[in-house]
């Protein structure tokens, strides 16, 4: 239930394989999970101890949560993809709610999506990849599934304005512009210049 940062030459690999699929921009799909969790670097500090009140922990500080996750939306699908990978609900890192935000933690693994949204996807992510069970935790089933729902959000192609828009729409907040969408097209820019380089160059300069 855990993951390392992803080396960006494999994070380039398995973005090309999404956008054969997806036709979202590789720099596009790493930008949002640069944004989620820094290339999966940091997926979460909480451990849902609560099941039937969505209560939880966090494992740096032991600060305690009421809110790490929805109960009536999350919970259930949570414990389905833990059990089906075999992973304990009690050592598997999920997002600590965010201070001052509101609303529940959760999230999991380098893509940052919720358990409910994550099984809606899950056959789509294994149909794509050809696998058997999709891992929210597996760097290559991750950004599949950014990419996969980047496309239903209207992200597909180059228009920078479509992206902002679904970028917008994968934070939540939805409309033509956010500071989310603006800081995502800014690391967008970066990472497109990071992936020019290691074209050229052969070699990662991340």
């Amino acid at each position: 239930g855990g993951t390392k940062a992803i080396r960006f030459d494999l994070a380039l690999q398995y973005a090309e394989e999404a956008n054969s699929k997806t036709n979202i921009e590789p720099a596009f799909v790493l930008a949002v999970l640069t944004q989620e969790s820094n290339l999966g670097s940091n997926v979460g500090r909480c451990y849902l101890t609560n099941p039937s009140t969505g209560a939880g922990v966090n494992v740096s500080n032991g600060k305690t949560y009421p809110n790490v996750m929805k109960p009536s939306r999350d919970v259930g699908p949570f414990t389905a993809i833990l059990d089906s990978l075999g992973l304990s609900m009690t050592s598997t890192a999920v997002s600590c709610p965010i201070a001052g935000a509101g609303g529940y933690g959760g999230a999991m693994g380098p893509a940052q999506f919720i358990p409910s949204t994550w099984k809606m996807l899950e056959g789509r992510i294994e149909a794509a990849r050809n696998s058997s069970f999709a891992n929210p935790w597996n760097p290559e089933d991750a950004i599949m599934a950014s990419s996969i729902y980047l496309s239903d959000l209207g992200g597909s192609g180059t228009s920078a304005s479509a992206q902002m828009r679904a970028a917008c729409k994968y934070y939540g907040t939805g409309g033509s512009s956010c500071g989310y969408g603006k800081s995502v097209m800014k690391l967008k820019t970066s990472i497109q210049a990071d992936i020019d380089f290691l074209n050229e160059y052969g070699v990662s300069r991340r």
